[in-house]
């Protein structure tokens, strides 16, 4: 099925908030996979109210890569259930969310570019389709078989100067290591002050969604907080709603150029 990567190139622009949001949003079943390599685990913290790894989440993927034993197999030892949004009544979700936690231990992040093209293998092969928060590319930027490897990398940013001035230098890397066509960007509050047009204008690369700008509401993913009743009526929900359904069916259809 399809894996999509989403990354930043700097600040905060809401890469685990938007993850976690398509994720939930997924119009099939789907499987987050934090791959943070800074390991904040604030799918944990937040969303998931505090709950331990309880198990070794890619420390487990990247065992079975060193034993040659199955990644299909290692990946759902490690997932969990993600729990289910409030919807409209007699609406049910599409589909099954899973989550596989961070890293346990910095010192495997470095080890496991050996073991992405096993994961994307996977990915390829299963029922299911992948989200990965890979979190800030970093001055080495993404692991370059975990891009080569994506159906679409998405890079998230605001609208402002401050978020758009860092593009430039961590774009460009990306482009030259996907397949053309398959890089772009996620913008988190358009008209904030820049529309999606001129963002896109000005990079020279797609917008693969558009992200609400809803505070309140992201905090309620964020933060712990139970999320209220009223979530399906939110700007933030509807918005992911919308870009998880076009980001499926033109990541399927290999055209996303048309996703937003």
């Amino acid at each position: 099925m399809s894996l999509l990567v989403l990354t930043s190139a700097a600040g905060a622009p809401g890469v685990s908030t938007t993850a976690l949001g398509l994720t939930l949003a997924w119009p099939r079943d789907a499987v987050l996979v934090d791959a943070d390599r800074s390991a904040p685990h604030s799918i944990l913290a937040g969303y998931l109210s505090g709950q331990s790894t309880r198990g070794n989440g890619m420390q487990g993927l990247l065992q079975a890569h060193r034993e040659r034993s199955s990644m299909a197999a290692a990946l759902a030892a490690e997932w969990r259930p993600l729990p289910d949004l409030p919807r409209p009544p007699g609406q049910d979700a599409p589909g099954e969310r899973r989550f596989v936690p961070g890293f346990t231990h910095l010192g495997s992040v470095d080890l496991f570019e050996g073991a992405w093209p096993s994961v994307v293998e996977t990915a390829r092969e299963a029922s299911f389709d992948v989200v990965v928060d890979a979190g800030r590319t970093g001055h080495r930027g993404l692991p370059a078989n975990l891009v080569a490897g994506a159906d679409a990398v998405g890079l998230v940013c605001r609208t402002s100067l401050a978020s758009l001035a860092a593009l430039p230098l961590h774009l460009a890397p990306l482009v030259e290591s996907g397949a053309p066509g398959r890089v772009g960007l996620v913008v988190v509050g358009p008209g904030r002050p820049y529309g999606v047009r001129e963002v896109a204008e000005q990079f020279g690369v797609p917008v693969l969604a558009e992200v609400a700008w809803d505070a309140a509401s992201a905090a309620e993913l964020n933060e712990g907080a139970p999320v209220g009743k009223r979530w399906a009526r939110t700007a933030l929900a509807r918005s992911f709603e919308r870009a998880a359904v076009a980001l499926s069916e033109a990541m399927r259809a290999g055209r996303l150029e048309e996703a937003s």
